[in-house]
């Protein structure tokens, strides 16, 4: 496949790029991402998506890019453009120069999979991008299988979110939830016990039983977690605070409490 030289802003797929990044209501009507930085490209070349376009700084080609473009499917349209107008298109400060286009049709939830999860997440109404990524990787880490967000949670397929993920979101099921109570409901008759994490006034989290089937439900940084949701929960797990700490960054407290569900089962 040869490079298309390009040194205008106003070529239609570089501006499908930013818009890509910066819309959300793009994203889902296009059924496409944008993705910056070799390892995230990398990860969703390993993950079987489909690449429409990959752009390179033409630098970047000479050094490297022309071994990439070699692994590319055939019909991937390849762009190449001078360091400066890779800046100008990228996110970041200092820009890895290497970003695409990929198809991507985000899974919405329509019933629990055969077998059923015995560890998962749901994210009700998380707003910030750097908690919604570092849980994703986290939860990757952790073995979770699934991972469920509520409507009103940031963009898991936006720019900052997906460079949080570093890569972890193509591999595990991450799924958008209409209507969470349901959800709830299929996961009990599955099996699973719900907890969910409550900055006070829940039972110690290493205290709680986690070795049987569970989702664990991590809620909004500023509004914590819908009360309905807590109403259908089975149990709620608090993580001990000092020195006047009201609560911990949810990212750290889905760590911390993931982690201790993977100590009670590996014991």
């Amino acid at each position: 496949m040869e490079p298309v030289s390009v040194n205008s802003p106003d070529n239609p797929l570089l501006k499908e790029f930013k818009r890509l990044q910066n819309s959300r209501r793009h994203r889902e009507k296009a059924c496409k991402i944008a993705l910056e930085g070799p390892n995230l490209v990398f990860e969703a070349l390993k993950a079987g998506l489909g690449a429409e376009a990959v752009f390179f700084s033409n630098v970047y080609y000479e050094q490297e890019g022309r071994g990439i473009v070699d692994g590319l499917p055939v019909g991937t349209k390849i762009i190449v453009m001078p360091p400066g107008l890779f800046k100008k298109i990228a996110e970041t400060e200092t820009p890895q120069p290497i970003a695409a286009i990929f198809h991507f049709e985000r899974p919405l939830y329509n019933g629990l999979s055969d077998p059923a999860p015995k560890l998962a997440v749901l994210l009700d109404r998380l707003q910030d991008p750097g908690n919604m990524g570092t849980i994703i990787r986290t939860a990757a880490g952790a073995g979770v299988e699934a991972i469920y967000y509520t409507a009103g949670t940031t963009d898991p397929y936006g720019p900052k979110v997906l460079r949080s993920t570093a890569g972890a979101v193509f591999h595990l099921r991450l799924e958008q939830v209409p209507d969470s109570v349901q959800l709830i409901g299929d996961l009990k008759r599955s099996g699973l016990q719900i907890a969910a994490a409550a900055a006070r006034s829940g039972q110690l989290y290493w205290q709680a039983d986690f070795r049987s089937p569970t989702a664990l439900i991590i809620g909004n940084e500023a509004g914590g977690i819908a009360g309905e949701l807590m109403s259908e929960s089975d149990l709620s797990v608090t993580i001990p605070l000092h020195g006047g700490v009201e609560s911990l960054n949810a990212a750290v407290a889905s760590a911390v409490i993931l982690y201790e569900i993977i100590r009670q089962r590996s014991s």
